[in-house]
């Protein structure tokens, strides 16, 4: 059955799925809220099928709703694409990149584009610093061409390239009495309160591989704290001990103000990627950074 369905009630169905308000839908749409009512009925009557349930808590999308609406993200990504080659036909050196960075790489990340915009002026660099959580879903509805990623879950649309080292270590307070300690066992962290980043972090990822090889018969005390700059102040503080990227905490290692344990087992040494989808088709200006980054990322790392 073929459906006769509009881009402006596609691009409304989108924008109201992911604001689940019709005031906020309609202001983003720049339409009124009755006139963001009529697409959405006009669409439901052209299925023939409820898109949304209309709840307390806002509009929610149906069952057939959200496959409507995952048809409109691939529509617009693919428009998306199209405009950037045509951009590259226009402008050459010219145009736009939208770049992620999740947030552990922030602390080097916005100097590999400042360098990049030093020599392609006529480029504009738009980014985004978000959980690494945030950045894949937004990878996925081509929202940024590509993004600087730690390790990355196993995902066939997912295509990524190393470009540098990534060192995990444990940090504590100059006044934890672990620093007397030549040498930490593993097992001795099960005393320990661990700090650590919230769910879906690469880097508790890889805390939890890295204490599931202990075996331990107790499992130490971990405590969400949020993000790596809330965990370096409440280890200065001396709450806890964290793992973390060594790349977050350089100037308080050299300054004294954060301490690295020498625990077995670590370093770990992970990679940096650049990640984009295997499917994104990259305009020119995208190709001439996302080539950047894989060929000179690894000289701005700390």
């Amino acid at each position: 059955m073929k459906y006769n369905l509009s881009l402006r009630q596609l691009k409304t169905i989108l924008v109201v799925s992911e604001q689940k308000r019709l005031i906020k839908a309609s202001e983003i749409l720049s339409l009124t809220p009755p006139a963001v009512t009529i697409q959405l009925r006009q669409a439901e009557e052209e299925i023939g099928l409820l898109l949304f349930d209309r709840t307390s808590d806002g509009l929610k999308l149906t069952d057939a709703g959200t496959e409507v609406a995952k048809c409109a993200q691939n529509i617009f990504g693919q428009l998306n694409d199209l405009s950037n080659k045509l951009d590259e036909v226009i402008f050459a050196k010219r145009g736009s990149v939208k770049f992620g960075i999740v947030s552990t790489a922030k602390y080097f990340g916005h100097n590999i584009a400042a360098k990049f915009i030093k020599e392609n002026p006529k480029i504009k660099i738009y980014t985004k610093v978000a959980s690494r959580e945030d950045i894949l879903k937004e990878l996925s509805s081509f929202e940024l061409d590509f993004a600087i990623t730690g390790t990355v879950p196993l995902n066939k649309e997912l295509d990524t390239k190393v470009f540098g080292n990534h060192p995990i270590i444990f940090i504590a307070s100059p006044k934890s009495p672990l620093l007397k300690k030549n040498k930490i066992k593993k097992t001795e962290l099960v005393n320990q309160k661990i700090l650590t980043r919230e769910n879906g972090s690469g880097t508790l990822n890889t805390l939890q591989s890295f204490l599931d090889e202990t075996k331990l018969a107790f499992e130490p005390s971990l405590t969400e704290v949020g993000s790596n700059e809330t965990i370096k102040q409440a280890v200065m503080s001396n709450i806890g001990i964290a793992m973390i990227s060594e790349h977050c905490c350089i100037n308080e290692i050299k300054y004294n103000l954060l301490k690295k344990l020498n625990i077995e087992g670590l370093p770990i040494i992970k990679k940096w990627y650049v990640t984009k989808l295997r499917t994104r088709q990259l305009s020119h200006s995208s190709r001439l950074f996302y080539k950047f980054i894989i060929e000179n990322g690894k000289n701005f790392l700390p």
